[in-house]
Parts: structure tokens; C-alpha cells; sequence
């Protein structure tokens, strides 16, 4: 494992636990396998792709660890992301725990099978627990599929922009569907306890 995927490979999604103030606890989205792989696999290329001042695993810290991928929103960072606000309407997308490998960290590594094996490997072997307002969500298996990365100016792993490279990743995920206007808490546990405060704001 280099240094860098060190810091990359337990991905604990922040969340702070908070009264609900009696909010009515959401649904979980009974979005497919394919679906919760298209946001793992956006979630990482976001991850990649962020210049490091705005990017929670360079220099932007947990204050940017509120990944916008494209009407929806996932807390995501490597030493949690405290609270996120986001707009009525809002699909959230919590990764439980997830993992990957990429041939910027692992160059020893230069095929999908081998990607895919050493994320699968360092990752969690059951579903995480997961609840949203105190009820039981789901968290499925979902995989990235091979990842062709090209780095911006000042990314995280301090090479040139215009840098290619290949990224597998694996994940224990859950979409949930818009959350009521009001406080939410999501609370998990992959290899390690988790919790974030999630604001539904209207007018954000």
C-alpha cells in the first residue's frame, strides 16, 4: 500500500449524531446495483479530478467534503466530513465504506482484474450497518468498473495536469431518496464507527 492510498483507503463517512427534532425518517431508494455503481464510480472520479485546494483528500479538508455529483450529495473524506447542508430535493449518497486502487498509487498494479482484487481486498468482507433517523438502511455492494482517471493542475497526488492513470474501487453504498426539510442523522459502522449531521435547508 503506498502513503498516499493509505490515507484513501478507509473512508469513513463522517456523521454526527443529532436529534431529529420528530422528523419523519426516510426511505431508503431501491436504486439497482447498476445505479449505486454509476455514483461509487462518480464519487471517485469527483475524488480524482478536484483540484486539491477544493478536494477533502488535499488541502480543502473536511470543509469540502460535501461532494456534489450532479443532484446528489455525498458526504465523503478520509477523516470524515462533520455536516453537510443541501437543498430540498436532494438524493444523498452515503458510502458506508469504500476503497480503491489506482496505478498513481499502486503502478505495480496494471490491470482491471488487479485493481479490483486489491480494492475488493481492502475493504470491509460484510455490509456495514447504516441508519438514517434511527431506522435500518441497507448498504449494498457496489464496484466502480475500471476508472480512466486524467488529473487536474494541483491534484491530490502533486503530479502534472494532464497525468492518466486507472482507478478501481469498491464500496458498501446506500442512495437514499430526499430527506424532509430539518436535521438528519446518519449513523454507521464500517471499520469504524461513523456519524454525520445531515441539514435539508430550503432555500439553499
Amino acid at each position: 500500500m503506498s502513503r498516499l492510498v493509505s490515507m484513501f483507503r478507509l473512508i469513513v463517512l463522517p456523521l454526527l449524531a443529532v436529534v431529529t427534532l420528530g422528523l419523519a425518517a426516510p426511505a431508503a431508494s431501491a436504486a439497482p446495483a447498476t445505479k449505486l455503481d454509476a455514483n461509487l464510480a462518480a464519487l471517485w472520479t469527483t475524488v480524482f479530478q478536484t483540484p486539491s485546494p477544493q478536494n477533502p483528500f488535499g488541502s480543502g479538508g473536511a470543509a469540502s467534503g460535501c461532494l456534489h455529483l450532479g443532484g446528489t450529495v455525498a458526504p465523503f473524506g478520509p477523516n470524515g466530513v462533520p455536516s453537510c447542508t443541501v437543498k430540498p430535493g436532494t438524493k444523498i449518497f452515503v458510502a458506508a465504506s469504500s476503497f480503491e486502487c489506482s496505478t498513481f498509487e499502486e503502478p505495480q498494479f496494471t490491470t482491471e482484474a488487479e485493481l479490483q482484487a486489491c480494492a475488493k481486498q481492502m475493504d470491509v468482507k460484510t455490509a456495514p450497518s447504516v441508519t438514517v433517523d434511527g431506522r435500518s438502511v441497507p448498504a449494498t455492494e457496489a464496484e466502480t468498473g475500471l476508472l480512466h482517471i486524467v488529473l487536474p493542475a494541483d491534484n491530490i497526488f502533486a503530479l502534472p495536469s494532464g497525468s492518466t492513470g486507472l482507478s478501481f474501487g469498491h464500496g458498501w453504498v446506500a442512495l437514499l431518496n430526499p430527506l424532509t426539510p430539518g436535521t438528519h442523522t446518519i449513523v454507521g459502522s464500517g471499520s469504524a464507527t461513523f456519524t454525520t449531521t445531515l441539514i435539508v435547508q430550503p432555500g439553499r
